[in-house]
């Protein structure tokens, strides 16, 4: 029998083998293959899913945003301005470009900031948005001190003599013409410590009382007293002693009634030269 294979006696026993049938090899290949094509499918279902989830919720983020920016409660109630000394609220908000009514929202803070500080005027801004209805806006003005010539044009001056903006009737402003003459333009810092001087009460007068100031190599600092008809002029290397004597002098000659008499007053090397209407005179110490 063919089909019988290593047929033989062993003992008293015949023993007979038959061969067993090869298992196909095709059947896990399929399986693999469908196992692949599950994952596939799984994962191009999951971004398929992934990305009708991103539309729908960016569509939901558009209709809330188009709600919002046409909804009543976000808009503008009131508008606070603070730091303003020169220019006008009213004109502050036109520059801004916002206006109560507006629609919170749709207000671009950034583009508010920069017209703002597109103005001369403007030093600094800041501006808030507090939800649902207000603004805030804070700013800090340049604030002038002199008038000054540029060009054949009138401008306003911060204290350092930089240009803010053209003198107009509508800003009008009565302050003295600062002069800087060829050279002396190293002698600028002095104005700030002139003015500080001013301010606290040092000098025998204020800023109303000034209508012209000079600065020139030969004289220094000068100063045109218009109530007084009276020149005064200050030594700058010599800050602090030039102030005390110019006080001390000016004290007596009011003292002694004569100051009408005086043109013009001089620290020169630490002494005090007075110009009378008909003669000069040295009162360094009038004590």
């Amino acid at each position: 029998m063919s089909a019988l294979k290593n047929e033989g006696r062993r003992g008293n026993f015949y023993v007979t083998k038959t061969s067993e049938p090869k298992k196909p090899s095709s059947p896990p290949r399929i399986s693999i293959s469908l196992a692949k094509g599950k994952q596939v499918l799984f994962i191009l279902v999951s971004i398929a899913l992934l990305v009708l989830t991103a539309l729908g919720i960016g569509r939901g983020f558009v209709w809330l945003y188009d709600t919002a920016v046409t909804s009543s409660w976000f808009e503008t109630k009131k508008i606070e301005v603070h730091g303003n000394k020169r220019l006008p609220r009213d004109m502050i908000l036109q520059l801004a470009n916002i206006h109560e009514g507006q629609n919170s929202l749709a207000v671009n803070i950034a583009l508010v900031e920069q017209n703002l500080r597109r103005t001369p005027w403007v030093e600094s801004v800041s501006v808030k948005r507090l939800l649902p209805d207000t603004f805030v806006i804070t700013l800090t003005e340049r604030m002038p001190t002199f008038w000054v010539q540029r060009d054949g044009i009138l401008y306003y001056a911060t204290d350092e003599g930089e240009s803010i903006a053209p003198v107009e009737s509508t800003n009008f402003l009565s302050l003295p013409a600062l002069t800087v003459e060829p050279g002396a333009d190293t002698l600028r810092p002095y104005l700030t410590r002139f003015l500080e001087s001013v301010r606290r009460g040092d000098l025998p007068f204020d800023m109303s009382s000034m209508s012209q100031v000079s600065l020139s190599l030969s004289k220094g600092l000068e100063i045109f007293l218009e109530d007084r008809e009276l020149w005064l002029s200050l030594d700058p290397v010599d800050w602090e002693n030039s102030v005390v004597k110019i006080q001390r002098v000016f004290t007596d000659l009011l003292r002694r009634r004569e100051m009408k008499n005086v043109r013009e007053m001089r620290v020169i090397e630490g002494n005090v030269w007075v110009v009378l209407n008909t003669s000069v005179r040295n009162v360094a110490n009038p004590d």
